[in-house]
């Protein structure tokens, strides 16, 4: 067994859910198509944030995360051309994972939109940090770094 990745383009119909999300997503941020990319990750860190102080249903989390995942990842996309893939890496590491240009890099933004909206993306303090815009920063630029691999998972 090969420990390169599986990695496929997207079917027509995970594309279209996706970008359904993105609307609801855009809808519940009230954020304009003509926003900057950084702004409105900016504006999801804030939606997390204030998320994150109310109790909500792992339900509701689990669809905010969906929705908020799927904005965040669209950003990437228009700001570093990064692209959309199924990757199965064997085991539980399959799913949908944003692709740097030069498949250097991966992120699953809808798992790390997750985890940070169930509380589970622990710091160093033990704390759950809400990491959506530095994330979406440390992008820049990543290329320039060429990992031991390509594919190399970030969140």
């Amino acid at each position: 067994m090969s420990d390169k990745p599986m990695v496929a383009s997207l079917e027509k119909s995970l594309v279209d859910a996706l970008n359904e999300k993105e609307q609801e997503g855009m809808t519940f941020l009230k954020i304009e198509n003509t926003d900057a990319p950084k702004e409105v990750v900016s504006k999801i860190r804030k939606a997390v944030d204030e998320l994150l102080t109310k109790n909500h249903s792992k339900e509701a989390l689990n669809e905010y995360a969906l929705q908020l995942g799927t904005v965040w990842g669209f950003m990437v996309v228009k700001e570093y051309n990064w692209s959309w893939k199924h990757i199965g890496f064997g085991g539980d590491g399959a799913g949908i994972y944003l692709v740097s240009p030069q498949n250097f890099y991966c992120c699953p933004p809808l798992y790390f939109m997750n985890k940070i909206l169930l509380g589970n993306n622990k710091g160093l303090d033990g704390k759950n940090d809400n990491t959506v815009l530095l994330l979406f920063n440390m992008l820049n630029g990543i290329e320039n770094k060429t990992p031991p691999k390509n594919y190399q998972v970030i969140s």
